[in-house]
């Protein structure tokens, strides 16, 4: 049994939003090897249950031996026996086609939800891999804070000891030092957990693997490739079909009936003119049945609702998905304002970077000047990058949610 979901292989590259995680042509896996035998094994006992329903309708075989002993009437009778037996349904109101039907959206149902964690873990692997290098840059950033700190204490120290400077703004100086170093300090460790977090998903060194770049995708595009939609969608089909299934339970059902039977002569005593009882024989016939339960309505409504509630669910993801489109827009928006901020300081300090190195070649500033407002425009530079990747995380928001069942 195959599907269209089911052909999605277990490859970054297969998804659309990791296509661009990739050395050249060569796909790999981003998740640890433990984890990816973990949902190779789901899916293959997934397969393994769909097909068990694909074949529930086909009764078993009984093949049986009998043994039977008996002293009646004073007399030893031992009677043996070797028999196949069926009792097999040929019709079944639709049921048999029906129960095909629904094994097979089973299938598609639980591929799909397998899929849509592992595409969760492979979001949370991607996340962790763009908040290492943001926390990477955010400590850059933090160290030339901390160095314009060491800067402005060194200035204020020669202002307070040639007498013109109070002391209090040389003390608050230092505290905002000692401020910046203790947020340097909390987001190297916050970077060591983000490692273990990342070591945890994947064997691989975040070091070494390259950052996918994400854009924007149409509004439509998301919706048409959204799994959340598509598992849906699965969803209705199987439950429409479970609730036929379950009607046809309580329809007319024509079976077939057959045994071979050898009986054996052990400990009996036959008498002449009579028929030979050890001779194998073989029965066969129909058997028409109609179940009568006064549960069947109760039962058949059940399936029913389920199913009704299954379309409801399917309109009210579709809503979600449409407010996590425009909510990420939203975001986006916010996030170029701020890039747009940044680069216009970085601008500013660029021209100021320019005049105060005249200055000091004038011997109108100090080095210290020079060294502050490059110190300032090297951070906003690193803002834009902190931006930046703040803007991938939001669009991995959108590609997280989105297959490609075409492969």
């Amino acid at each position: 049994m195959a599907s269209s979901a089911s052909n999605v292989p277990f490859l970054i590259c297969s998804l659309l939003f990791t296509i661009t995680i990739c050395f050249g042509k060569e796909p790999y896996t981003l998740l640890s090897t433990l984890k990816e035998k973990s949902f190779e094994f789901q899916q293959r006992k997934n397969a393994a249950e769909s097909s068990q329903l694909e074949y529930s309708w086909i009764n078993p075989i009984t093949i049986g031996y009998d043994y039977s002993y008996s002293n009646q009437f004073d007399r030893t009778q031992i009677n043996r026996s070797f028999s196949v037996r069926v009792d097999q349904p040929i019709f079944k109101s639709g049921g048999i086609w029906y129960a095909v039907k629904y094994a097979k959206a089973s299938f598609k149902v639980g591929d799909l939800g397998i899929e849509s964690q592992r595409k969760s873990l492979i979001k949370q692997a991607v996340a962790s891999l763009f908040n290492i290098k943001k926390s990477e840059y955010q400590i850059d950033k933090q160290k030339l804070l901390v160095e314009n700190d060491r800067i402005d204490i060194e200035r204020k120290k020669e202002q307070y000891m040639s007498g013109d400077l109070d002391g209090s703004f040389l003390d608050q100086a230092i505290l905002q030092k000692n401020r910046d170093m203790m947020t340097l300090f909390s987001l190297q460790e916050s970077l060591a957990l983000l490692r273990k977090n990342f070591a945890d998903l994947s064997d691989m060194d975040p070091e070494k693997v390259k950052l996918p770049h994400f854009s924007l995708v149409e509004k439509k595009r998301f919706i048409d490739t959204n799994i959340d939609l598509a598992l849906r969608r699965e969803q209705i089909a199987q439950k429409e079909y479970f609730n036929i299934l379950t009607l046809t339970k309580y329809l007319p059902t024509l079976s077939l009936q057959g045994a071979w039977i050898k009986p054996f002569k052990n400990g009996l005593i036959y008498l002449s003119g009579y028929p030979n009882v050890a001779k194998s024989y073989y029965t066969y016939g129909f058997r028409a049945s109609l179940p009568i339960d006064i549960t069947s309505y109760h039962t058949i409504e059940s399936s029913r609702v389920d199913y009704l509630r299954a379309k409801i669910e399917l309109s009210d993801k579709k809503v979600e998905a449409e407010n996590l489109y425009k909510s990420v827009l939203s975001r986006l928006e916010v996030i170029d304002k701020k890039l747009a901020l940044a680069k216009e300081d970085e601008d500013l300090y660029t021209n100021l970077v320019k005049k105060t190195k005249e200055k000091v070649e004038a011997g109108e500033m100090t080095i210290y000047d020079l060294k502050t407002m490059e110190n300032s425009r090297s951070i906003r530079q690193i803002d834009q990058k902190i931006y930046k990747i703040e803007r991938q995380l939001v669009l991995l928001d959108l590609y997280e949610k989105m297959y490609d069942d075409s492969v």
